[in-house]
């Protein structure tokens, strides 16, 4: 029924969520609708499954409890580790997020970076200096993130970087004029 009353949002059934978007529809309508809609299934379907309603970017998202980005991402580090390989532990893990629902990945990479006798799941499953959680936004959010990139295009940027491509200023130095001119 969301959908009806909100124009412009939509529903996405993923595997093991469903999510309702809005960011396509009135502001302040959906967010209106999605804090009602928060209360209702908090109230009602939260309390009967084992599942967490979740507020994103202009979305709210009801998913089981036991799945979520921090769980995927723990397991890939956990299932490469005990791996046998040439190429031992992973060396370097760079995670990047933008949203509250990427606090998850933030939160279960930095317990993999600390052993269980210091209150962390990993068994230093990370190293920490190889480990980079990093959330994009306001430098006033509340992250377990322990880097923080401002704006998006800083995150292309980064990774530009890592591949080796130069910086935006030096590619921009290169180009030449056309002929033409």
């Amino acid at each position: 029924m969301l959908t009806v009353y909100v124009k412009g949002s939509f529903i996405e059934q993923k595997r093991c969520a469903l999510t309702w978007h809005y960011r396509l529809a009135d502001p302040e309508l959906g967010l209106h609708m999605s804090r009602e809609c928060h209360k209702e299934l908090e109230s009602t379907v939260a309390r009967k499954w084992d599942v967490e309603v979740m507020t994103g970017k202009a979305n709210l998202e009801v998913r089981p409890t036991f799945i979520n980005k921090g769980e995927i991402a723990k397991r890939l580090v956990l299932t490469y580790n005990n791996t046998p390989t040439e190429e031992g532990k992973v060396g370097f893990v760079l995670c990047i997020g933008d949203d509250f629902t990427d606090e998850d990945m933030f939160r279960a990479l930095n317990g993999l970076c600390v052993p269980p006798q210091e209150g962390g799941s990993g068994a230093g499953e990370l190293e920490e200096e190889s480990c980079f959680a990093v959330t994009v936004g306001a430098s006033t959010k509340v992250t377990l993130a322990r880097w923080h990139l401002p704006e998006p295009e800083d995150v292309i940027e980064v990774v530009a970087s890592l591949a080796g491509l130069p910086p935006k200023e030096q590619e921009a130095e290169k180009v030449e004029p056309s002929k033409d001119e």
